[in-house]
């Protein structure tokens, strides 16, 4: 893996509105229009395939299709991709909050994995999708090289985006920022870590936690980011994160 900004979010939300694909568009228009899609499509982009445009995004957006469960058919909702070849090069995925056939949610999730585009303004542009997708957990981290060294799981799955599973219970890391919504927002104790100089904020009934100020510090100096991050972890509950250690440094 290349070093990388990298979002991913989890929510229960309802998200095939055209409302909600209409503001995601919107946020990536803004600083300089750096990470405007070049292409929409339905399925990952491996060419040039798809376009883009405003009509060609809300046409592919949660699009309905049929599925068989038992015999039975079922609405279900069409993945929405979008990537950027030209600099800054980015690549995104939704795949729509549904319901199976027991009416059970099935999360949605949001992505975005993109090279590092200096003047985008990476807090805010997760900001606005914590606010527009009401995560149960979300993640803004830079993967760089220290990172991007451990290759064994379950460094692996975090670099792609993972949190854990129904197997393998608790989130696997701390990004540079994160978003703790619904279940995990209890185990944020929001008094301790403000006082241990965290930037933490409110949003709705989630927290959103960073380990500094600025998400260029996880570039510039890594050993002061890791050393932060190691000091944030310990004031959540024991094995709240899976991952424990810090990657070695040169």
């Amino acid at each position: 893996m290349q070093p990388s900004i990298e979002i991913h979010i989890e929510t229960e939300m309802e998200t095939a509105s055209w409302d909600v694909g209409q503001r995601l568009i919107d946020s990536l228009y803004q600083d300089g229009g750096e990470l405007v899609p070049e292409y929409v499509s339905q399925f990952v982009p491996k060419g040039n395939e798809g376009c883009f445009g405003v009509e060609a995004a809300k046409e592919r957006w949660a699009a309905m299709y049929e599925m068989r469960v038992n015999g039975s058919l079922y609405d279900n909702y069409e993945d929405f991709y979008w990537r950027r070849r030209r600099a800054v090069k980015c690549q995104g995925n939704v795949t729509h909050t549904s319901r199976d056939c027991r009416c059970r949610i099935t999360l949605g999730h949001v992505s975005l994995s993109s090279g590092f585009g200096g003047k985008v303004d990476w807090y805010s542009l997760f900001r606005q999708w914590c606010e527009l997708f009401l995560p149960k957990l979300g993640i803004l981290h830079h993967f760089t090289a220290p990172e991007l060294a451990c290759r064994t799981w379950p460094h692996s799955s975090f670099q792609m985006g993972a949190f854990g599973d129904r197997e393998v219970p608790g989130i696997l890391n701390a990004g540079w920022a994160m978003v703790y919504g619904d279940e995990f927002a209890e185990k944020v104790d929001a008094e301790r870590i403000a006082a241990a100089g965290f930037p933490i904020e409110k949003l709705g009934n989630a927290y959103l936690v960073r380990v500094t100020e600025n998400i260029l510090d996880v570039k510039k100096d890594f050993a002061y980011f890791s050393r932060r991050r190691a000091e944030l972890k310990k004031l959540f509950p024991e094995k709240f994160f899976i991952i424990e250690d810090e990657p070695a440094l040169p």
